[in-house]
Formats: C-alpha cells, sequence, structure tokens
C-alpha cells in the first residue's frame, strides 16, 4: 500500500499580505538557519538523504521520484548501496518525494520544502503489508537531517515567508542583520551591514547568481525591491571554493519564479511621518525638524505560459519617498540634550560669531559676544552644562533638505523546463533611481536677511539650490542547467548589470566652502562639493560542472571558471571649481600657518576623470567527499583569483597574479543518526581592488589646496583673498603648471596630492603588491532537535593577512639614498623626497618594489625595507563564540535566536574608516605617514562585544498572526583623533589635521575647552598626547524592539491582510555615533569632541495592505 503524509498547509493569511506569492518559489520554509545546505550554488541546491528501514538499515536500489509542486517537473534517482541518494540542481521550492523499494510500502510526502537552508532528508519505509485497512504506520516517514556536505555559518532568510510574519524593514540590510555576527555600520556610510568582524566594503552581493556589489567602493549593493527577494542567503564563515571576491560575508539572494498556478496581487504600504517619533537633537541635526514619509505600490504577477514547461514572475513597484532634515550650527549656548533652543533677538544673532566671524574670540566671554551671552543669560559656570567654549555662540539653522524619490523598479523572471533535467533561466529588473536634494535656508543666507533655516518653529526658509543624484540602471542575467546523468550535471550563465552614480547641482559655479574658524564646521556655500558623471557596467559568464563517482567512499567534484569585467567611465569636478576652507591658526600658529591669529582660506582644486577597466577571472575545483558510512564528510577545495586594474590610458598597474585560497572542512556524525554534526574548517579569502583606486590613484587626477589671507566676505560668502600664505610642514610647494590660477611669484602655498597628469604606474603601485586577504578558522556544533528544531554552536577566528593602502614613502627612500648615494645624487634626492613627495600603494609592513618618481634617480627601481618605511603591519584580529536556537515554522510559531560574543582588535578597520567616514577603499588616510598609525591598534570601530537577536510569530487565530523582533547590541569604543604634533615627525602627518590618534590631554582627560587653553604642538611639552582607538569613550547599549500584528480580511472572495507593524516599539533614544574628532585643524581642543551625532532611529509605524489571488 502506499503510505501519504500530507500535512496540512495552515494558511499564512493571518500573517500575510502575499500568501499566495510567497509560496511560489519555496514552501514554508525555515526563518533563519545557522548552516545552509548541501552543495548549493547560486540559486540551486541538491536534495540529499538516506533511505532506511524501519529496523535502521540502509535500502539499497530504492526508487526515489521528486515533483515540483509548483512547475510540475520530475526528477527520478535510485539510491546507491548504502541507502544515499542526490538530486541533483533543482531550484528551491515545495516537492513531493515518493519512495519505493522492493518489499516496503510505497511512501510518499507531499510537503518537503527545499531551500538554501536545508535540503537533507531521512525516508523510513515500512516493510510491505505492515499496514491495513488505511491504518497508518507511524514507524514510516521522513525526518529533516543535518546537511554534512558543506559547514557554511550564517542564516538563510525565506523572506517571501518570514517577511509577512515577522516585523523587518523592507530592505535587504535589516535581513542581512538577522544573521549571527552582523551588525550595522557606521551612519556615514549608508544603510549596510558589518559581517564577521568585516567593515562595510568587504561584503559581496549576488542576486540569482548576478553580482550587484557596487562597483566603485564595495560598499552596499544595488537596491532591489524587497518584494521581489524569495531567499537571502548571508554567509558568514566556512564558504566553499565557489564563492569568491569577499573578506567579509556573501550575501546571496534569489528572486520569486512563477508556477503551474496563476498568482496575482497588489501592496499598499505607508510608513507615515505622523507616526513617527522624534529622536534628540545634536549639535549638528535638529532631529525635530525631521520629516519622513514612505508609500508604496507594489502589483505582482505570476503563471505558467506553457503548463509544466515555461513560467513568468513580474512585479512593479511603485515608491514615494520624502525625507527632509533641518540643520544646525553652534552658534551660543544651547542644551541640545533636551533639544532645547535660545531664544534671542535677530539683531543680536547678527552680531555673532556666526554671521561675522571674524569678532569671534576664543576667550570668555569676549568683549563682541557680550550682549549675546546676557541676552542668553550665559555665565561662567555656564549651567547649561554645555562645553564652556560654545558660552560665546547661539544655535541656529545652516540649512534645510528635502529629498523626493519617485523612481518606480520593475522586473521579472522567465523559467522553462525544456524536459526533465534541462533548465534555462532569465532574470530582469531595472534600478534606476532619481533623487531631488532640495536645499533651503543655508549659510548663504544671512541671519539678519530672515531667509536662514529656522531651527524654533522649523521653518525651511529661503530655497538656495537642488542637487540631482541618478543611481541604479538595467540588470540581466540567463543561466542554464543540463543534468545529462544522475552523476554529471553542466551550467553555464551570463549577465549583465548597469549603474550611474551622477550628482548635479543646480549651481554649479557656485563654490561649496566650510567655515571652519570657531571649531565647529558651518557650511555656507554650495551643499554639494563636486558635480560626477559617471557610468558602470559589469559584465560576467560563468561555467561549473558536477562530477559524482564512488571511490574510496562517494565523491562529489564540482568545479567552474569565471569572469568578471568592469567598466567605469567617470568625470568629477569641484563646483564652482574650488572647495573652500575658512580656518584660524589659533594662538600659536598651526602646522600649515606659522603666523598666529590668522585668518586665512584653503582653496582646493579637484578635478578627476577617464574611462577605466578592472577584470576579474577566478576558477575552482572541490570535493566533497564522503567516508565512513556517510559518517566523515571532507569538503577539499581551492580557488585561484586573478584580479587586473588598468588606469585610463589602458596601461595595467595592478596584476595580482595567482591568489590561492584554500576551503578546507571536515564534518563528523559522533552519534551515526544524521542528526549530530561537528564541523571544523580553515579558509582564505581575496578581495578585488575597488574600481575607486583605479579613479584616484590612476587617473589624470589634478588636485591641490591653495593657502591664501583672508580679509574679508564677499555678500555671497564667497571670501576676498589676501596674500598667498607661504605654509610649512612636508609637502609645500608651489601650484602645478595645470593650475587654474598660479601663484604669483615663487610663494611655496601650495599642497599638491595630484598635478593632472597620469603618472607612471610603476612608481604608484609596489610590483610586489598583493591583494588583501583573511584568515579564517572556525570550530563547530550541530544538532538537530525533534523535525523542527536545530541548535548550533561555534567559534570563528578571522585574522587579516595583507591589506591594501597607499602611503608617502619619503623617508623608506630617504634612507635608501643614505645607504646607496653620495655627493649631488644624495642632496637631490633628499632634497626631493622631503616627507610628502611620493606615494604608493602598499602592503602595510613589507617591503616595496616602485620606481622613483623625482631626483636625479627618477626611473630607478628601487626596493624599500619596511622598516625605513615605518609602517607596521596591517593587523585586524576578529574573534567570536555564536550561539543559534531556530524553530521552523510549522504553521503556528516559529521561534529564532542567537547570540554572538566577540573581539575585534587592530590598527585597521577594513578599506574604509568609520572614524572619520572615508569611503575611498584602500585609500584612506591610515598609513598615509607612520605617524598616523601611532595609537591605531585597539578595539575597531567594528567591534561590539555583546550581539543578541531574536525573531518569530505565533499564529493567535486563523485570522490573526503576532511577530516580534528584539535586537540588542552592546556598545561600541572610541579614541580621540586630533592634529598629530610636529615634534613627532616634523609636521607632516599634523598638515592633515585631526586625523591621528593625538588630542590636547591634562591630567588624563582629554580637554574639549578651549578657553583660555593654548595648544602647544610644537615642543617636548606638547598638550597633544596619545589617545590610542578605543580608549577614551563608548556609544549607548543598543535596543530594538519590533512588533507586528497581521488580520486577514475575512472574505472568502480574494485573500486580504491588513498589518501594522511598529518598529523601536519602546522608542529607545540610545546615543548610535558619537564625535570623536577632539581638536580643531589647529590642534586646539575641539567643543563637539564626544558630542552625539547620531541617535537610534526612534519609533515609527507601517501600514501594509495587500489584495491577492
Amino acid at each position: 500500500m502506499t503510505t501519504t503524509l500530507n500535512f496540512a498547509r495552515r494558511a499564512l493569511r493571518g500573517g500575510t499580505a502575499l500568501q499566495a506569492l510567497a509560496l511560489l518559489g519555496a514552501g514554508v520554509g525555515a526563518a533563519g538557519i545557522a548552516t545552509p545546505a548541501a552543495a548549493q550554488d547560486y540559486s540551486q541546491i541538491n536534495a540529499t538523504g538516506r533511505i532506511l528501514s524501519t529496523s535502521g538499515e540502509p535500502i539499497a536500489g530504492a526508487t526515489v521520484t521528486v515533483t515540483s509542486n509548483g512547475q510540475g517537473f520530475t526528477r527520478t534517482v535510485t539510491t546507491g548501496s548504502d541507502g544515499t541518494y542526490r538530486v541533483p540542481s533543482l531550484p528551491q521550492g515545495s516537492y513531493t518525494f515518493t519512495v519505493e523499494a522492493q518489499g516496503f510500502d510505497t511512501f510518499s510526502d507531499a510537503n518537503v520544502s527545499l531551500t538554501q537552508a536545508g535540503a537533507a532528508n531521512q525516508f523510513t519505509l515500512a516493510p510491505a503489508g505492515s499496514a491495513t485497512g488505511g491504518e497508518v504506520v507511524v514507524t514510516a516517514g521522513r525526518v529533516a537531517v543535518v546537511d554534512f556536505d558543506r559547514n557554511t555559518t550564517g542564516a538563510v532568510i525565506n523572506v517571501g515567508d518570514l517577511a509577512t510574519r515577522v516585523p523587518v524593514a523592507r530592505d535587504i540590510t535589516s535581513v542581512v542583520l538577522l544573521a549571527p555576527g552582523t551588525q550595522l555600520g557606521d551612519p556615514a556610510f549608508g544603510n549596510v551591514p558589518q559581517i564577521a568582524g568585516s567593515s562595510v566594503s568587504e561584503n559581496t552581493y549576488y542576486i540569482n547568481g548576478l553580482n550587484i556589489t557596487d562597483f566603485q567602493t564595495g560598499i552596499g549593493g544595488n537596491t532591489v525591491p524587497f518584494d521581489f527577494y524569495q531567499t537571502v542567503e548571508v554567509k558568514t564563515g566556512g564558504v566553499s571554493a565557489e564563492f569568491g571576491r569577499f573578506t567579509g560575508g556573501f550575501v546571496n539572494a534569489t528572486t520569486k519564479s512563477g508556477s503551474n498556478e496563476f498568482h496575482g496581487g497588489v501592496t499598499f504600504n505607508w510608513e507615515p511621518d505622523d507616526l513617527r517619533s522624534k529622536t534628540r537633537n545634536t549639535y549638528l541635526t535638529d532631529n525635530d525638524s525631521r520629516y519622513s514619509e514612505r508609500k508604496e505600490f507594489i502589483a505582482q504577477l505570476s503563471g505558467p505560459i506553457i503548463k509544466d514547461h515555461l513560467f513568468f514572475y513580474g512585479i512593479y513597484n511603485s515608491r514615494n519617498v520624502v525625507t527632509a532634515l533641518g540643520s544646525t550650527t553652534a552658534v551660543s549656548a544651547g542644551d541640545l540634550t533636551r533639544g532645547g533652543r535660545a531664544t534671542v533677538s535677530a539683531a543680536t544673532l547678527a552680531n555673532s560669531c556666526f554671521a561675522n566671524p571674524s569678532t569671534c574670540s576664543f576667550s570668555y566671554p569676549g568683549p563682541a559676544n557680550s550682549a549675546l551671552n546676557a541676552a542668553l543669560g550665559v555665565s561662567a559656570a555656564n549651567p547649561t552644562g554645555f562645553p564652556s567654549f560654545y558660552s560665546n555662540f547661539a544655535l541656529a539653522g545652516s540649512g534645510y533638505t528635502r529629498s523626493t524619490t519617485k523612481s518606480p523598479f520593475y522586473g521579472g523572471k522567465l523559467d522553462a523546463v525544456i524536459i526533465d533535467g534541462q533548465r534555462l533561466e532569465f532574470t530582469y529588473f531595472n534600478t534606476e533611481s532619481v533623487t531631488r536634494n532640495d536645499t533651503f535656508g543655508n549659510g548663504t543666507f544671512t541671519l539678519a536677511s530672515g531667509g536662514r533655516y529656522n531651527p524654533n518653529t522649523n521653518e525651511p526658509g529661503r530655497y538656495a539650490s537642488t542637487n540631482v543624484t541618478r543611481t541604479g540602471g538595467e540588470n540581466y542575467v540567463g543561466r542554464y542547467t543540463g543534468t545529462f546523468t544522475d552523476w554529471f550535471t553542466l551550467s553555464g550563465a551570463y549577465g549583465r548589470a548597469y549603474t550611474a552614480g551622477d550628482s548635479a547641482s543646480s549651481t554649479p559655479n557656485f563654490p561649496s566652502i566650510i567655515d571652519q574658524r570657531t571649531g565647529a564646521a558651518n557650511s555656507v556655500g554650495n551643499p554639494t562639493g563636486n558635480s560626477t558623471f559617471q557610468k558602470a557596467r559589469r559584465e560576467f559568464y560563468r561555467a561549473d560542472a558536477d562530477l559524482y563517482v564512488k571511490l574510496l567512499g562517494n565523491h562529489h567534484f564540482r568545479g567552474g571558471y569565471d569572469r568578471e569585467n568592469l567598466q567605469v567611465t567617470s568625470n568629477t569636478l569641484a563646483n564652482g571649481n574650488y572647495q573652500l576652507t575658512y580656518l584660524n591658526s589659533g594662538a600659536a600658529g598651526d602646522n600649515r600657518v606659522a603666523a598666529p591669529n590668522t585668518q586665512y582660506v584653503t582653496r582646493r582644486y579637484f578635478r578627476n576623470g577617464g574611462f577605466f577597466t578592472t577584470n576579474g577571472e577566478a576558477y575552482y575545483l572541490q570535493d566533497n567527499w564522503t567516508l565512513l558510512g556517510n559518517r566523515l564528510n571532507l569538503n577539499v577545495g581551492v580557488r585561484n583569483d586573478r584580479f587586473t586594474n588598468k588606469n585610463a590610458d589602458g596601461e595595467t598597474f595592478f596584476n595580482s597574479g595567482d591568489n590561492w585560497a584554500p576551503r578546507l572542512s571536515a564534518s563528523f556524525d559522533p552519534v551515526g543518526d544524521g542528526r549530530t554534526k561537528v564541523f571544523g574548517s580553515f579558509n582564505r579569502y581575496f578581495l578585488p581592488v575597488a574600481t575607486n583606486t583605479n579613479l584616484r590613484l590612476a587617473g589624470p587626477e589634478l588636485d591641490y589646496t591653495q593657502y591664501y589671507v583672508l580679509t574679508g566676505l564677499n555678500a555671497d560668502q564667497t571670501p576676498i583673498y589676501g596674500a598667498p600664505i607661504a605654509i610649512r610642514g612636508g609637502g609645500a610647494s608651489q601650484c602645478p603648471a595645470l593650475a587654474i590660477e598660479p601663484t604669483a611669484g615663487n610663494v611655496a602655498n601650495c599642497t599638491v596630492n595630484s598635478d593632472g597628469t597620469s603618472p607612471p604606474f610603476n612608481s604608484l603601485v609596489s610590483q610586489n603588491l598583493q591583494a588583501q586577504s583573511v584568515d579564517e578558522y572556525q570550530l563547530g556544533f550541530e544538532q538537530r532537535i525533534g523535525s523542527r528544531i536545530r541548535v548550533s554552536a561555534f567559534y570563528t577566528q578571522r585574522d587579516l593577512r595583507v591589506s591594501l593602502e597607499d602611503a608617502y614613502i619619503d623617508s623608506g627612500v630617504q634612507a635608501y639614498c643614505r645607504r646607496t648615494q653620495t655627493g649631488a645624487v644624495l642632496a637631490s634626492c633628499l632634497n626631493t623626497f622631503t616627507g610628502a613627495h611620493q606615494y604608493a600603494l602598499l602592503n602595510p609592513g613589507k617591503d616595496v618594489v616602485v620606481a622613483l618618481d623625482g631626483s636625479s634617480l627618477s626611473g630607478q627601481f628601487v626596493t624599500l625595507s619596511a622598516a625605513d618605511i615605518g609602517l607596521p603591519k596591517a593587523v585586524r584580529k576578529y574573534k567570536s563564540m555564536t550561539f543559534t536556537f531556530d524553530r521552523e515554522f510549522d504553521g503556528k510559531w516559529s521561534l529564532s535566536a542567537n547570540y554572538t560574543l566577540s573581539a575585534n582588535v587592530g590598527n585597521i578597520e577594513g578599506g574604509v574608516r568609520s572614524d572619520n567616514g572615508q569611503t575611498d577603499s584602500g585609500l584612506t588616510t591610515n598609513f598615509d605617514y607612520p605617524a598616523l598609525t601611532n595609537g591605531a591598534y585597539g578595539y575597531l570601530p567594528t567591534h561590539n562585544r555583546h550581539n543578541i537577536k531574536v525573531y518569530g510569530s505565533y499564529q493567535l487565530f486563523d485570522f490573526l498572526n503576532l511577530g516580534a523582533n528584539l535586537q540588542v547590541l552592546s556598545p561600541r569604543k572610541y579614541g580621540c583623533i586630533g592634529v598629530v604634533p610636529t615634534l613627532v615627525d616634523g609636521g607632516s602627518a599634523g598638515a592633515y589635521g585631526a586625523a591621528g590618534f593625538y588630542c590636547n590631554v591634562v591630567n588624563g582627560t582629554v580637554v574639549n575647552n578651549a578657553n583660555g587653553f593654548v595648544t602647544r604642538n610644537d615642543a617636548t611639552g606638547s598638550t597633544l598626547q596619545l589617545t590610542p582607538r578605543g580608549s577614551q569613550l563608548q556609544n549607548d547599549w543598543q535596543y530594538n524592539v519590533g512588533l507586528d500584528v497581521a488580520l486577514r480580511i475575512p472574505t472568502d472572495s480574494f485573500d486580504g491582510t491588513l498589518r501594522l507593524s511598529v518598529f523601536n516599539l519602546l522608542n529607545s533614544k540610545s546615543v548610535f555615533d558619537l564625535q570623536e574628532v577632539g581638536t580643531t585643524p589647529a590642534g586646539a581642543p575641539s567643543p563637539n569632541y564626544g558630542l552625539p551625532l547620531t541617535y537610534q532611529t526612534p519609533r515609527y509605524f507601517r501600514v501594509q495592505f495587500g489584495v491577492n489571488f
């Protein structure tokens, strides 16, 4: 007889607005699983398992037939002598398994869900005739077992299911943050995650096998509508050889597909501003003026074109997203922690430091501001509790920006099953997006004019300018999979991804102006510094083959080749030709201007552009070897990546050569029941050089800064130039020949970063440069409990092997010349390489082989020792212990929880720098000078000791579902960033301003009160002392509770759902980011040090209404 288990599919009506569509690509699956499935690729999985008798003996020769519940195709395989079966290259989804064997009753299960989260099952067959009269033999059945083939850690999120039951923000980052060992990156980089101790620029994002990672910096990927996703897999460790080009996490998503049934629906999402709470104000952002409202309409349709053979899925997503925020600047005292606002007359404000910076004084109360102090009731005791330096200032609006996005998204997928085992897929989506940023009431309007943004009333003020950004583009990928026998499968894929990166100002002839004379950075010019026009294209193709053989056990050999070709056309020019900054040298002068109390202006010219290409290719081979009656599994793999970067002239400036990456793992079943696994792995990962390096390092970049005395301001806040200033410190020179306005005479009033020509690439890049790489070690345990519970614990250690950074190599050249040269050649060398003449892309802590650029040795290749250059080895050590619990959804309830205890220390975060928000991957200021690395070792910005996540749902009634999501994160640690004192390296690093780990320290405490304080940075008794990374401050614990209530509309004519989600239910107002810069550019104490920059996102609601059929 036939024993059939057809578990009732409990309709998710109470918890979904898209229930039917959610089941198109997969059945009800796991919410989050710590160990993804066996032998999967980017979009498909292999179904594996064993067939046993009720006595536990393997059944050889059993026939396993797998039928897709959605698309109707069928695959049949036969078990081997050990009772194991394998059905290769199946799309994720819901299947019917039918198992037949001679002498046993046929067993059928119509509700087997195969996903990346789990595709291994064990079937038990009852002896023939043991069940009569329709009686079901309870010993026959199916049980999910542990996947032993791979030992990848992370999570697989069935978005089409989980997001209908659990409160999750509608973006890929929020899904990634459900995985253990992930946290939100610094706000400077946008809404992107950090994974397994890496920086935000080290992750890779794929969808249906197409790489959509940001072309230029590696930070995030193309924005894809939430409803397009079916599953998102977050690989945080133990990643097999097939996957590469990352040293952080690998985010692999699949989209929805069509089936043999027509399904469709419309969904409306609304996040109203009226239901959004306000967070606290900071000294830079007027958060009580914040406006944020999001409206979305999503239409989806899917079904068969030819039943059982050709299917379609389509989505259209219209958006109307409006955000607005006012910014402030300190012109007097105010209680920011309570959102207070000083109320003074326009006449008084017109006489304040902000309106007339030339009257500002660092001494309290300052004669020009005594009337303002009296109006505000400020005394020397400073009863407001605000840093007393601000007793000279009032808090005034510095601008109001409104951003609007209305660009729609559309996409779709076609699936063709030519015959069983031969499959074609094609995915297309368009992510083009235009955002309009309108600025009102900024510093181009004086306070007295009434055109400035008013932080008391939140009136925007007069219109100033508009900046329009264009991002995204067309994307498509096609894939073929052919299963020719049960031991050989072949697949191939080709795709392209286009994206734009345009940013254009409505006032391109007006420059950016930052006034820093008071210590605070106040924007009084164009809010957009540069106009950029960029187009990029990624083209890829790949081929993979799977071969299954029996030789001293079972082997699954998988190998393949893939290649990516990236092309970028980019042009960037400073608006108004220049970026202007107003500064004051202070009582003792600063690192550039020796004269005390001198107001001056720096005028930076920046222009860059060209056509650049980057190529990446890789081939891999791995053997999944099963031994000892399927109790021991060895996964032995190797991957070889090669990276090539070319400059604007088409010359190769970096060729990585072979990057061999071992990917080794082993798992063992100590009990022998297929439900307990002990595993370990060693893996090496390599990261390509970001295309931003092509643009910045190898392009015809013209980048220089001029210094002039500031004698006054014009009505539009542009400067009245005085005499050029002969600056001091490393890198002082005359302006380059291509300068728009060369300096008259021979005054060295310039610092030149790039002279406008494409430099010889052999002088820019160390000839022994290696790609960034990370070594990873893991050891863990996993246990299946019952039919739906999985628990695990695993240890992870990641060590940064090699990092890339640009750095000045003058110190190494000087040491080389002193050892090898004499006379005029030595003199020429020492006069040329004075500290900031030649920089190169190198591996910190390693010798450098480079051609010299300048002096009588120009063009000569030399080897500079790491000791002579003086840079330490780049270090990042991440260690973590993770515990997970997952109870799969059964139509009634689900629960997932994970806890990660970790430490992340080193002297480099990664390709970017959260300390100062720098996104120039591989070109940050971290290692520019040896002095900038002093104090850099410590707890990194990516260090959060404790990371807790709990989420799940409960179907209270058939018409009512409740969901919850809790995330808790311990504080991040901060140091104090300031000016490197002159006595350390003669002023070279100090010329960068606040860029090193030195701040003014008295009696062991960082000073942030400049009143009466004289900074000494060029004497033995300097007040600028080391304040190492992570040694001074920390932000708050982060608590975020989400709640979700979904109500099914009682009707039989359609599937309707009304859903309410609330995020940050308790309206926590934790400080998320602090100001880590502790000095002004001149080295004086900064009153902003330690002040909050951002707070936790306040409570907000999302209302959703969906109708589906």
